[in-house]
């Protein structure tokens, strides 16, 4: 029986990570845990350390096949497990490019003492080089330990731009891991990741710790040297690398608050890079067919990238696209003249809307112009395609 650490446990289904995403926090989840716990109409905040966040990070798959070489039989299981899942939804969540090296005997899956083949895994030198998985008879947690600690090696945790062993990692949004000290944010622009030449957005994300004291126990003299290295730099401030992370250059205000919700497509999502709910300009895919839908924000619908979609969904290039377009129930914008809505931002506003929409109907004969009138829902409707969406090419 394999051995999970507690490391790699999910801090929301508390099962073994499977197709981890690293928060801007630092904190990981499971894919579906992550998108199913998110706020569709505002920030979403971490299940952990109550952070904010708004975008919806990229698998990191550096986790992903580092989790798949040590612990075979239990990831083959969740990938069993969510793959029903997501047959009864009709959504999947994205494939990963390379050979998975977790092809365990239905015999091993079910308990039988008998010992699969070795997988040999060829993927990306960023994620895993090459590996062979042997699934031993014995059920010893110490054993179990051992066979894992000797199939990973320094070169399944490189760091994207150094290319040497990772020293405080930090994930970028796009799910690829860099030495803290590889990352920087130039003047006046947004971080791109070297590997894939995505913008992260915001402020640069946290060391991810889980990930940090795994690295210095598995390879101690490594990761002492790195430690020296950082010391001699001057980079080495833990305090620095824990500083709270901010939704962009975004004013944690009242006002800036409200505003925003007459900008927010509540309950979709940025296919590129992740915005929940999108805040200003959507284009939706008008050639996509799955239920889920493709959907870009304005930068991303700018930017003309050719990422593939967080669901899998099979989008080409040739589509196209319509503006999405918002129209403000006249409701809310009164309740923002009259101070319904005056502190609290996105919280506030749902609780005025609740409480609004608690309040009785008037009388058949009432007055037109009723107070009660404010009881309507506080709502946005995206206008009618025919009316005033636009067609735009990609």
């Amino acid at each position: 029986m394999e051995e999970i650490s507690d490391s790699f446990l999910c801090c929301i289904c508390l099962e073994l990570l499977y197709k981890p995403v690293v928060l801007c926090c630092g904190h990981m989840s499971c894919f579906w845990c992550v998108h199913r716990s998110m706020n569709g109409s505002g920030e979403s905040k971490c299940p952990i350390c109550r952070k904010s966040y708004i975008h919806f990070p990229s698998i990191c798959e550096a986790l992903h096949f580092l989790l798949v070489k040590m612990y075979p039989e239990a990831y083959k299981k969740r990938e069993i497990q969510i793959l029903e899942e997501e047959k009864k939804i009709g959504t999947f969540s994205p494939q990963i490019d390379g050979h998975m090296c977790h092809q365990i005997s239905e015999e091993k899956l079910n308990g039988s003492s008998q010992s699969c083949e070795s997988a040999e895994c060829s993927i990306s030198a960023n994620a895993v080089s090459s590996c062979n998985v042997v699934i031993q008879e014995e059920d010893s947690p110490e054993i179990w330990l051992n066979k894992n600690s000797k199939q990973i090696s320094k070169s399944d945790l490189l760091c994207v731009s150094c290319n040497q062993l990772l020293f405080r990692p930090t994930v970028l949004n796009c799910g690829h891991v860099y030495c803290q000290s590889c990352l920087s944010i130039p003047a006046n622009e947004k971080t791109k990741c070297q590997e894939c030449e995505s913008l992260h957005p915001g402020d640069l994300p946290c060391v991810c710790w889980e990930l940090d004291h795994f690295l210095e126990d598995q390879f101690p003299e490594e990761y002492s040297v790195k430690r020296c290295e950082a010391k001699s730099k001057g980079i080495d401030s833990p305090s620095e690398s824990s500083k709270a992370y901010t939704l962009g250059n975004c004013k944690d205000d009242e006002q800036h608050d409200s505003l925003l919700l007459l900008k927010t497509h509540f309950a979709v999502g940025c296919d590129y890079c992740g915005m929940y709910p999108i805040i200003g300009d959507r284009y939706k895919c008008k050639g996509c067919i799955e239920e889920i839908g493709f959907d870009l924000c304005g930068d991303c619908y700018k930017s003309q990238s050719k990422l593939p979609g967080r669901f899998n969904q099979q989008h080409k290039p040739e589509h196209k696209f319509e503006h999405i377009k918002l129209r403000a129930n006249p409701n809310y914008l009164l309740s923002l003249m009259t101070g319904i809505i005056s502190s609290g931002g996105y919280a506030q506003f749902e609780i005025a809307t609740n409480s609004l929409s608690s309040v009785p109907n008037p009388p058949a004969d009432g007055a037109e112009d009723s107070e009660l009138d404010l009881a309507l829902p506080l709502v946005f409707d995206a206008i009618p395609e025919d009316d005033l969406s636009e067609t735009e090419e990609t």
